[in-house]
């Protein structure tokens, strides 16, 4: 009965007309996140979901350039502004002016902007969106978590008492590991919808879904890609046959499962880039692809700061853990060509 009503009320959630803002689509979007960084744990911190929210917005508070050439500042709330996303933009102008890559950069460069920017986000959340996400009229529906505080309540007096968290109900986490990867391309696509209808420009095939939330198709520069053929020998990450050229880059955990540009999560491939693509993999290439981001950690943080690129090395553990931690019985897991293994379970990472 629990996955019939958690399902319902996560399409339901996705899928409501009457929505004011993308904040609930946010909160969702970071609890999916945050129980693939948190995996085994019931127990989801405020701060943490501010953290993922906060990534989110980032890249978001980006002028869009529509077809016709115009430049639209992008609504994110059916009213004229949002507080949490002014916040945001006062990070990523801030950011601009240290010259920092990512949201990530701005919390090593500059702290003290990041920290007030993400109080802000954690207080918002915690007043409405946190305690308003499972309610149905005026009844409170638990589906996801469990939360003793209401609406309106201050981030400040959670932290005192030792309350700033949510506790996932039984089996939340291990069913939002799964079903993340299918809900994900759900939720962007109301979220897109969302912002083109309050700002007033259209899709305009997939072009504002791109701007919102990155693409996977992006130019890898050379010095990393160099980097990566060092460091496999110039052979195929997969097949081990002597690289063409310079190669394809490959997510190892697929971009459509979780969206994860960093460097430990890059291989080049040859062919088996197409083969392979979204799919799992065996064991064989987990155990290769934990090896090789056990002793080329160094390597690979080194490339990404000399190339301009991302380097996290504990989240893409975290998500590679998580998605082979719960692979069901009967998945189709690839090896190589056409060539599949049926899944007996999960693989440790």
């Amino acid at each position: 009965m629990l996955d019939d009503l958690l399902i319902e009320r996560l399409l339901r959630v996705i899928d409501e007309g009457r929505r004011t803002a993308t904040y609930k689509l946010a909160l969702l979007s970071a609890l999916i996140d945050a129980v693939a960084l948190t995996s085994g744990s019931s127990e989801i911190s405020t701060r943490l979901l501010a953290e993922r929210v906060l990534a989110l917005y980032y890249p978001q508070t980006r002028d869009y350039v529509a077809n016709d050439g115009i430049v639209h500042e992008l609504r994110q709330i059916s009213m004229k502004s949002s507080p949490v996303l002014r916040n945001v933009l006062r990070l990523r102008l801030a950011g601009d002016v240290a010259k920092c890559r990512s949201v990530d950069d701005t919390k090593n460069r500059i702290p003290k902007v990041y920290d007030e920017v993400l109080d802000a986000v954690e207080a918002a959340f915690v007043r409405y969106p946190i305690p308003l996400l499972q309610v149905v009229g005026t009844t409170v529906v638990p589906f996801l978590y469990a939360v003793d505080w209401p609406e309106g309540t201050p981030v400040a007096a959670l932290r005192r008492q030792g309350r700033d968290y949510i506790r996932l109900l039984s089996d939340v986490a291990d069913r939002l590991v799964v079903l993340g990867p299918m809900l994900r391309p759900l939720i962007e696509l109301h979220w897109s919808r969302d912002v083109a209808r309050w700002t007033g420009v259209g899709l305009e095939d997939e072009a504002l879904q791109a701007h919102l939330f990155g693409s996977e198709r992006v130019s890898f520069p050379l010095p990393l890609v160099s980097a990566l053929r060092e460091l496999q020998h110039g052979r195929c990450f997969y097949c081990d046959d002597p690289l063409p050229g310079r190669g394809h880059v490959d997510h190892f955990l697929a971009w459509s499962r979780w969206p994860n540009d960093a460097i430990e999560n890059l291989v080049l491939a040859d062919r088996c880039n197409l083969a392979k693509s979204d799919h799992l993999v065996v064991g064989d290439h987990v155990a290769r692809w934990r090896s090789r981001t056990a002793t080329g950690a160094d390597v690979l943080r080194s490339t990404a700061d000399a190339a301009g690129w991302r380097s996290d090395l504990d989240r893409t553990i975290a998500l590679v853990r998580s998605t082979y931690g719960h692979i069901a019985r009967g998945t189709p897991l690839w090896r190589h060509g056409a060539d599949f293994e049926i899944a007996s379970g999960p693989i440790l990472v």
